[in-house]
């Protein structure tokens, strides 16, 4: 089977006992193996349109969150969930570059370094709170500071040595902390800024085995980047920013584990018990990340000097990781979204600074095909 970077983890490996503290699950819930894919690119269109919003205006506020039932009965049966995820991003409007004179947000909050024993991740105790979690999460209130600093340059990763790619992308952690640092405390959640391990043909950590890949593991918290990638997937080298987007996307996914989205998408994918189901939750999981980095890049677009001249190419690292793109078959129903969808939820991120855009768990199924 060929080696498909940024894709979903396996049945995989025996999960490992779960953290001290309560867990209706019975095991963690995040010791799986990745596993990676890849493919050719997509077409460069957007059949859903682009969004035409000003970056630093006002956002448009997300429909609300539909109502659930009380609380039904607690989880019974131990769930197996891995937490691998795919690197894409794409972007539409961007500001003009930052000058010295820029009133950037959240500039006074102090960054903590790595954290390598990081708090357990929150999990719901019940189906009806997780899908609660999933669709009026209290972080879909919240909304992203924005000029932000973001003190980066675009990295040849294809020349960068490990050690250089390592510090290259510590420093972006840096810059995604000091983005979402204001939206996941205010949704009184806790943020977690991951080290970045910088690797060859293969990996084991504590999800498993992994070979050419980028992804965050859910059970140490951190996030990992094969020096091959790019070899893997040509547009993360020849686009200047594309490494930079699949390390925003995976930031995403830590997002959505310290704010029980990810862990409650998984546990219901898994409830349901059929596969179109599951599929279309892994779905809306995945085009949300990319939303949420498309959202971290609007922030820093004016201290990292994206001009419009980069869309093209970033918009081209979304449409690249298409189920499509990457199988070829333009039918395929797949667990990460079709190209166009992938570039509808980077470009929504984009111009849009309220979280509640990201809601791709109520969005319509066209949306998250």
């Amino acid at each position: 089977m060929s080696q498909r970077p940024w894709g979903p983890p396996p049945p995989g490996n025996a999960p490992g006992r779960a953290p001290a503290g309560r867990n209706p699950y019975g095991y963690n819930p995040y010791g799986q193996a990745p596993q990676g894919w890849g493919g050719q690119r997509g077409p460069a269109t957007n059949p859903y349109g682009r969004p035409g919003l000003q970056p630093y205006g006002q956002p448009p506020r997300g429909p609300a969150p539909r109502g659930r039932s009380p609380i039904r009965a607690l989880l019974m049966t131990g769930v197996v969930l891995g937490l691998l995820m795919v690197a894409a991003l794409a972007v539409s409007n961007v500001a003009d570059g930052g000058t010295s004179d820029t009133a950037y947000q959240n500039d006074n909050y102090q960054v903590p370094p790595p954290d390598t024993s990081p708090p357990a991740l929150p999990q719901p105790e019940t189906y009806d709170e997780a899908e609660q979690l999933l669709v009026a999460n209290p972080f879909y209130r919240q909304a992203t500071p924005t000029p932000v600093r973001c003190d980066a340059d675009p990295i040849d990763v294809g020349d960068a040595s490990d050690s250089e790619l390592e510090e290259h992308f510590s420093g972006l952690m840096e810059c995604l902390v000091r983005v979402w640092q204001p939206p996941v405390e205010g949704a009184r959640f806790q943020i977690v800024r991951p080290t970045v391990t910088v690797y060859g043909e293969e990996i084991t950590t504590r999800c498993g085995k992994s070979g050419v890949n980028a992804f965050y593991c859910g059970a140490d918290q951190q996030v990992y980047y094969s020096n091959l990638l790019d070899d893997a997937v040509p547009v993360v080298a020849t686009d200047k920013w594309g490494a930079d987007v699949v390390m925003a996307h995976e930031f995403g996914h830590a997002l959505q584990a310290r704010t029980a989205i990810l862990i409650s998408s998984q546990a219901l994918g898994q409830q349901a018990g059929d596969e179109s189901t599951e599929l279309g939750l892994s779905r809306r999981l995945e085009v949300q990340a990319d939303c949420l980095s498309g959202m971290f890049l609007r922030s820093v677009s004016g201290s990292l000097r994206i001009e419009q001249s980069d869309v093209r190419g970033i918009l081209d690292v979304y449409r690249a990781v298409g189920d499509d793109s990457v199988s070829g078959d333009a039918d395929i129903v797949g667990n990460h979204g079709l190209a166009r969808s992938r570039e509808y939820w980077g470009q929504t991120g984009l111009n849009s600074g309220d979280v509640s855009a990201c809601n791709t768990y109520t969005a319509k199924s066209n949306l998250v095909r």
